[in-house]
Order: structure tokens, then C-alpha cells, then sequence
């Protein structure tokens, strides 16, 4: 009885970690504290706007905003992305996150499927941010 309790322990502890180690594999940190620069880009209608956030403020704000943990998700949230995109970049590094057009509080990140969400308020206060640069939400 002792021995087949210990194998059928070892199986569920071995599965267990696969388990673990899968979902680990579908998570990205989003880590921005590399950041020495933020671009905005979005093109919306007749709007083509391609700046710098140079307000410090706004840079320190929005990666406070923008940090998270995406995670890999095989079914695409219905938000569309890709009006907007935010790019940190610094210390050889970058990073591409698209903020939902539909006011939505979901993020992409890059071209990959990975998604996260950030709270209403973060959300507002991106909007708000994004808005001092000629970007405006709802943008679907």
C-alpha cells in the first residue's frame, strides 16, 4: 500500500510541475525600468501623429501605467489594437505595447498574443496622458 501511495504521489507531484512550468512558459513580465525613451505612435483617421513624450511626468507615469504580467492568450480579445502604440526603449532593449482603441483596460504586447489588463483608473489616467498628444480614445 506505502509503495503504491508513493508512486501515485510522484505521478500527481510530476504532473503538477508540468502544469506549472506550462503556465509559467505563458507568462511575460512587463518590465519597463530599462526605459530612456517613450514613443507614441498613432494613426487614426486624418490623424498621423508620430512624437516623443518628453513631459516627465508623463514618461514616469506611463511606465508605472504600463507594467504588468501578459499573459498568453490563444483567443484574441475583441478590443482591436494597433492605433496606438507606446515603444520604451533604452538600454539596447525595447518594448511595443498597443492599448485597447475600444476603452477597454486590456494591453498587447508587440505583434505576439499576449495580453494583460490594467485597472480603470491606469486606464483613465493613459487616456488622459496619451490625449496631451493628440490621441484620443475611443479609436475603433
Amino acid at each position: 500500500m506505502k509503495k503504491a501511495l508513493k508512486i501515485a504521489l510522484s505521478v500527481f507531484l510530476a504532473l503538477f510541475s508540468g502544469v506549472i512550468l506550462l503556465c509559467l512558459t505563458h507568462i511575460r513580465p512587463i518590465k519597463l525600468g530599462f526605459t530612456e525613451k517613450i514613443t507614441l505612435n498613432y494613426v487614426y483617421g486624418a490623424k498621423n501623429i508620430h512624437v516623443e513624450i518628453t513631459d516627465p511626468d508623463d514618461f514616469v507615469q506611463l511606465i508605472s501605467i504600463c507594467k504588468g504580467r501578459a499573459v498568453n492568450d490563444y483567443s484574441l480579445p475583441s478590443c482591436g489594437f494597433g492605433t496606438a502604440e507606446l515603444i520604451f526603449e533604452g538600454n539596447g532593449k525595447s518594448v511595443i505595447l498597443y492599448p485597447a482603441c475600444d476603452g477597454c483596460n486590456t494591453m498587447r504586447l508587440g505583434e505576439a498574443k499576449f495580453y494583460y489588463g490594467i485597472s480603470a483608473a491606469n486606464r483613465k489616467q493613459l487616456v488622459e496622458i496619451l490625449a496631451k498628444y493628440g490621441a484620443t480614445f475611443p479609436c475603433v
